[in-house]
């Protein structure tokens, strides 16, 4: 009986044992820095805030989003946690993702105008979460054999490689355009950090010309595609709007060198609206970083672009870490599969929130933790001993012949 209380035991054991061994939130960390900067930036832009009560609530959301990434460099000190946070960060959302794809193949191509719920609840949401956990995912299949080495590993890539075709059908289900902008965006800079470009694209190339073949498209959803092109002859308000929105943003910081206060753009819409309402009042910005730009100011947008900055830096500095042939084989690979995994996430955020207001989503936020483990991990990486190859002693008949010939051996 008591052998069966022992691991809880050990647990309560080992969490009184971090409290009292000081295990506290990375703070210096560059990402931990950047997030703190973040959060100050937002606090001081309270003080102009146009609804102080709406940036409070946001404040508390960010404060704990950002101890729960800051907490993340704490605790994964190797490759086997960060393998297991990547999987779990990536499978939470692909489990959702794959089960809509599968019933857009099954529905004949149905459609899905809601989400799931947070950053993600409606489709365009929805869509771009998904674009940006797929190369995790991809990522997390590629470094299984890090986390779990057994007769499971196969099964587990083969359930990874079946539901990234599914979670692609899932964005194309969302009828979001800029789900489809990301999705190429995010295929893009896939194939162009592989270490044979070429030979990816002509995969890329092929696996694309295999699905169109078996599963038809919609046409809807072709036509809804097109109109990215003709939206200026059509007059379609939609696309139209997203102009007028980012130059509404732009109005605001310049009149609020500081912002306008966290999440509140659509408050301040109105009064900065110079379409005399054709779009509708209190709308958003449809834009996550000309959203940082006109809700924490100038500050709050040169510290968003400096931690993408850093993030990509640190990302490609690990790819170079993973060409040391001194460090383990498995190691390596770990290294640089889970390096662009991030990286195409990221680029994939980029390019799919200049058309959402997406900036306080959590993947985001969850990703910059993963860098800043990243960076910690392939740091403390110590290459492999390999051990000392010695001279193989001579036969005994040899020795035997050597001692008779110096005397030592009398006949």
């Amino acid at each position: 009986m008591d052998r069966h209380h022992e691991p809880a035991r050990l647990d309560g054991a080992r969490r009184r044992a971090a409290l009292t061994t000081g295990l506290f939130p990375n703070v210096t960390n560059p990402m931990s820095i950047g997030m703190m900067l973040f959060l100050g930036c937002s606090l001081v832009t309270q003080s102009v805030a146009t609804v102080p009560d709406i940036g409070w609530t946001w404040i508390d959301f960010m404060a704990r989003l950002f101890l729960a990434s800051m907490m993340m460099m704490t605790l994964v000190t190797n490759e086997r946690r960060l393998a297991g946070v990547v999987a779990v960060i990536s499978g939470s959302l692909a489990f959702h993702a794959a089960k809509a794809g599968l019933a857009f193949l099954l529905g004949g191509g149905m459609r899905f105008a809601d989400g799931l719920a947070g950053a993600f609840v409606d489709n365009n949401g929805y869509a771009l979460g998904t674009v940006m956990i797929i190369p995790l995912l991809i990522a997390a299949g590629q470094g299984a054999g890090v986390l779990y080495n057994g007769r499971w590993l196969p099964w587990i890539r083969r359930a990874v490689w079946v539901a990234v075709p599914l979670c692609v059908f899932a964005v194309i289900g969302t009828y979001s355009r800029g789900g489809f902008v990301s999705l190429a965006a995010a295929a893009l800079a896939f194939v162009l950090v592989q270490r044979r470009p070429v030979r990816a694209v002509a995969a890329l190339l092929g696996a694309v010309t295999i699905v169109l073949l078996i599963v038809p498209i919609p046409q809807s959803y072709v036509d809804r595609l097109h109109t990215m092109q003709t939206y200026k002859e059509t007059g379609e308000e939609s696309a139209l709007s997203r102009w007028h929105f980012w130059a509404v943003g732009l109005r605001m910081v310049e009149d609020n060198p500081l912002g306008v206060g966290l999440r509140q753009y659509e408050q301040a819409y109105d009064k900065y609206d110079f379409s005399n309402g054709r779009y509708g009042h209190h709308r958003a910005v449809h834009n996550s970083h000309v959203q940082v730009l006109a809700e924490i100011g100038y500050g709050g947008a040169a510290v968003w672009l400096g931690l993408f900055g850093i993030a990509f830096f640190t990302c490609f500095r690990v790819r170079a870490r993973s060409k040391d042939e001194s460090l383990d084989p498995q190691f390596r690979r770990f290294l640089w599969t889970t390096a662009n995994g991030l990286i195409v996430s990221m680029f994939a955020f980029i390019v799919g929130g200049s058309f959402l207001s997406l900036a306080l989503n959590d993947v985001t936020w969850l990703t910059f933790g993963m860098v800043g483990a990243l960076g910690r991990v392939a740091a403390a990486a110590k290459p492999v001993e390999v051990p000392a190859l010695h001279a193989p002693s001579r036969p005994l008949a040899f020795q035997a012949i050597d001692a008779y010939g110096s005397g030592q051996v009398r006949a």
